[in-house]
């Protein structure tokens, strides 16, 4: 067909319109905003299912979907990769191509694309983590952000975000325990855990306690609590995990042969109990390692027996806002092994509790029974006894007796060690157990503790102060 020279030229405009009005589209237009961002159908992709066997090959988890969308008018061009710290587990596919990583994926205006996700592991291969996480970065014109990718690595039970279930409780040592974004012992629960039971807690969880937590551990086969990771490099490194926090109303716990190590906080005891027994016993146990305090109590009545607490970043034992604290032979050093602490270790404090405008909302007496035990370390001033005017005063019921202590204080009666170093055996290792030579042993009294951390009999007549006999 040949069409007049006229119409030809009309022809040849509609058709350049035609493509310029079409390349314009707003969704065809790319932005290089440095302020953009992408929204994404979840933070974090968890698989919490069970792995099954695919052929020969490694145990393939389900197939998770993260949606990628661009909120924006004009496209955006996304670079995406795996950081790198999933031990090879993830595996993606990105809008049908299969790809640790992809350069200038685009994304039109308004619209969105879709990321498959799976995980390859073996949950029996002990060399894993017991989590195993990832992160997906997604980077637009300079801007990164991140979606977690997380996975059971090893057998274990695992809890994420949970409320436990009402009623009577119980862990036992079958399998470890994995904490994921915390768990919560409802009110009215007793969370019990028998001897040998390793719980892991995830970076950033917290044991929170309504109810009532038993722990039954033995001298051969403490209850451990810790961060979870196991390689060497995290062996000894602090804040790993937040701790053990007994809320307010949660009545009648006991620990007894635990190990709690490498959190923020290792026992935190909130408020005055609701019944006539302690918020908690603590007996035969070792709390070490943690980046601000190894046991808190806040107006709290806490009953400690033969306890090591120990290498602390701030505070090893901290009575706040008054409380009831009756301690019996135990260990608290503090060496500054990794730490830079400016703290004493111990502190016990009777100020009220303020609102914003300084007017006393609560206030309770500080009560206090020290005695055998050994409260030494790097500081020179290593005990704060703080008794405020505005706070309730006591002085009837409290006591320091036949204690080993470094401090500047000298009202103490007759019968405690000032400022005589006890020999641990290694403070450097956390050995806290004093040397033969010790000038602690036997400067103790009986008060019908008979055994020692480590079940060792007591001398009836002169026992050795601190956790050790």
């Amino acid at each position: 067909m040949h069409l007049p020279t006229r119409h030809k030229s009309i022809f040849i405009i509609a058709i350049a319109c035609i493509l310029l009005f079409s390349s314009c589209r707003t969704e065809d237009e790319f932005t290089t905003d440095t302020g953009i961002s992408l929204r994404f159908s979840t933070d974090t992709v968890m698989f919490d299912t069970v792995f099954s066997q695919v052929g020969e090959s490694r145990p393939l988890s389900i197939t998770k979907q993260l949606w990628v969308v661009n909120t924006n008018e004009k496209g955006v061009r996304v670079n995406i990769r795996l950081k790198g710290t999933g031990l090879g587990v993830y595996k993606l596919n990105v809008d049908g191509v299969p790809a640790a990583a992809m350069s200038g994926k685009e994304i039109r205006g308004n619209d969105s694309i879709v990321i498959f996700v799976q995980a390859y592991l073996n949950q029996q291969n002990q060399q894993l983590p017991f989590i195993v996480a990832d992160q997906l970065l997604f980077e637009t014109n300079g801007n990164t952000q991140d979606v977690d990718l997380v996975a059971w690595g090893q057998d274990a039970h695992y809890l994420t975000d949970s409320v436990l279930a009402p009623g009577n409780l119980f862990w036992n040592s079958d399998r470890p325990f994995i904490i994921y974004n915390s768990i919560l012992v409802p009110q009215g629960s007793t969370l019990t855990i028998n001897e040998g039971t390793r719980i892991h807690s995830h970076i950033k969880s917290t044991i929170y306690v309504q109810g009532t937590l038993i722990v039954n551990g033995s001298k051969d086969k403490p209850v451990v609590f810790e961060g979870d990771r196991l390689d060497p490099d995290y062996k000894d490194n602090t804040g790993q995990w937040v701790g053990i926090r007994l809320l307010p109303r949660s009545i009648n716990n006991s620990i007894n042969y635990a190990i709690i190590k490498n959190g923020q906080l290792g026992i935190e005891v909130d408020s005055v109990p609701i019944n006539s027994a302690p918020n908690l016993s603590l007996q035969n146990s070792i709390i070490q390692n943690m980046s601000s305090a190894g046991l808190v109590g806040y107006s709290a009545s806490i009953v400690a027996i033969n306890n090591v607490i120990g290498n602390c970043g701030q505070f090893t034992f901290y009575g706040a806002l008054g409380g009831d604290y009756k301690l019996y032979h135990n260990t608290l050093a503090a060496y500054n092994v990794g730490f830079n602490r400016q703290n004493p270790q111990l502190v016990l404090d009777n100020s009220p509790f303020k609102n914003e405008t300084g007017k006393i909302v609560a206030s309770f007496p500080l009560n206090f029974t020290f005695i055998n035990n050994i409260i030494y370390g790097s500081q020179e001033e290593e005990i704060i006894l703080n008794f405020v005017a505005d706070g309730v005063q006591t002085f009837d019921t409290r006591l320091f007796s036949n204690n080993i202590m470094r401090t500047k204080l000298t009202d103490f009666p007759a019968g405690n060690i000032l400022n005589t170093d006890p020999l641990f055996e290694n403070v450097n290792q956390y050995k806290f157990k004093p040397k033969q030579n010790s000038p602690a042993r036997g400067k103790g009294i009986f008060i019908n503790i008979s055994k020692d951390i480590e079940g060792n009999n007591r001398s009836n007549s002169a026992p050795t102060p601190g956790a050790y006999e």
